[in-house]
């Protein structure tokens, strides 16, 4: 969409809109990192306030965005390409990327962070790969603009503005489902099944929007590489009609491109990333000793320093689940509900020496298991002695219902 809209504002040659568009870029990735380091210098000072901030900037954007859809359905209906309706356009479109870039800079910069994992060499070569595939991502999204900026250029004025206006209108659902699960947890908007219903479509479906997006990418080079076969008209001599020749072979070039990295896109966010973080089968739960209602686990079972699952059946038939893992620095132990606050009882799994969140794909620092916060595992009292590890049932008997 940042490619249509860098089309649109700079069509026909037009410096002041191309500046002001490329003005709204640079000033919405400053905003980002300055977020981005305002979080930074205090995590946890700063993770409420930034939360709600971020929930605020989501119904911002949904709402510039339902003012720009309305610009260009307008725009479409009665056509007003030049003039003060096309800088209105320019502006608000502008205010829109800024706003965008504002809020998505900081969790892309977040990335940077994750290249190396606690108690892991800052030269592995897993740190070596995740960065260069941080820097592949960057660069494949930095393609799809490029090329589709010089795909829609290549259209006519009526054709820019509906290409623009659908990825526009794309844009405002995704965004639209997001501002009311922000309005409902900033509690400005009551929790109905309707709202409810809403919140889950767009958690479980949030690559459908990126997937019609794609699509109308698709519809747009096929639209450009229809209309733009063979020179049409009468020539003066044979070097304007080389000229054109070319024009219309390079866009049917950039056309193919903007498929090919489309294409690239789709496969990462469906079949690339399966397969990185395909969860292996759940394990079954291991055995225990249960006595007098305390559950005994021998600390030597845990010496291999993998998670281990366990798993209490309460009277009220609800099977909970529970893990345990000795912790790579010291010897402490973390323990732990098989679920958390935010993704529920989905549950973990190992991943090579990471625990991974079977939801979110969050990667688990071992040494947080047994902390409150964020998604670790749900934490209950336990008590560690005589090479063992005892939990009271009924610690696990008040969380039994997370477990309907």
């Amino acid at each position: 969409m940042t490619g249509l809209i860098l089309s649109y504002a700079g069509r026909d040659r037009d410096r002041i809109g191309g500046r002001i568009a490329w003005g709204g870029i640079v000033a919405g990735i400053i905003a980002g990192f300055a977020v981005f380091f305002v979080r930074l210098s205090d995590p946890k000072g700063m993770n409420l306030p930034l939360t709600r901030f971020n929930r605020l900037v989501v119904v911002a954007i949904a709402a510039i965005a339902a003012v720009c859809v309305v610009w260009a359905l307008l725009s479409l209906l009665a056509p007003r390409a030049r003039g003060l309706w096309k800088y209105l356009g320019v502006t608000l479109l502008t205010v829109l990327t800024a706003v965008s870039l504002m809020y998505l800079s900081p969790m892309v910069i977040q990335y940077t962070q994750e290249f190396v994992y606690f108690g892991e060499s800052g030269f592995s070569t897993n740190s070596l790969l995740r960065a260069i595939g941080f820097s592949l991502g960057l660069f494949l999204c930095l393609l799809l603009a490029l090329s589709s900026y010089k795909t829609h250029r290549a259209l006519g004025a009526h054709g820019n503005v509906f290409f623009l206006f659908a990825s526009l209108l794309f844009f405002l659902v995704e965004y639209g489902f997001k501002a009311v699960a922000s309005l409902q947890r900033l509690k400005m908007l009551p929790l109905s099944d309707l709202v409810f219903d809403i919140m889950v479509w767009g958690d479980e479906y949030g690559n459908y929007f990126l997937f019609a997006q794609l699509a109308l990418a698709a519809v747009m080079l096929l639209w450009v590489i229809a209309t733009h076969g063979r020179p049409v008209g009468e020539f003066a001599n044979r070097a304007l009609l080389r000229k054109e020749k070319a024009r219309l072979r390079d866009c049917r070039r950039w056309s193919w491109s903007l498929f090919t990295w489309s294409l690239a896109a789709l496969l990462v966010v469906t079949v690339v990333h399966y397969y990185d973080t395909k969860p292996p089968a759940e394990v079954q739960p291991e055995p225990y000793v249960l006595k007098d209602g305390i559950i005994e686990i021998d600390l030597a079972t845990l010496a291999d320093g993998h998670l281990h699952k366990y798993s209490y059946v309460t009277p009220n038939g609800y099977d909970v689940r529970f893990l345990a893992v000795k912790k790579p620095v010291g010897t402490a132990y973390g323990v732990g509900l098989d679920a958390c606050e935010i993704c529920g009882v989905a549950g973990y799994f190992e991943r090579g020496d990471e625990v991974v969140c079977r939801r979110c794909d969050v990667v688990m620092n071992k040494n947080t298991i047994g902390f409150k916060g964020g998604c670790n595992p749900i934490v209950f009292p336990y008590d560690v002695k005589d090479g063992r590890i005892f939990i009271d049932v009924k610690e696990l008997i008040v969380h039994e219902r997370r477990f309907k």
